[in-house]
């Protein structure tokens, strides 16, 4: 979920036009950019790249925001 105060600035970053999925992607592509776990995930190391982004989505593992979470076993 992407939090609306974050949205305009995203969508300046990346020259947005709408809230589509495909734009809705490009925001969670940048986020896992900025948070370093690309270059996990290429690799195969996904429980580290969902590790290193648990705290952009609450039902990651390891969120912590008190909201139901993934297991890790679940997700790869």
């Amino acid at each position: 979920q992407l939090l609306s105060r974050w949205w305009d600035t995203y969508r300046k970053q990346l020259g947005l036009k709408d809230f589509s999925p495909e734009s809705q992607d490009a925001v969670a592509l940048q986020q896992i950019k900025e948070r370093g776990a690309l270059p996990m995930i290429d690799c195969g190391d996904i429980r580290q790249a969902i590790a290193r982004c648990s705290n952009i989505w609450a039902s990651l593992p390891g969120a912590g925001y008190g909201q139901y979470e993934h297991k890790i076993g679940d997700l790869i």
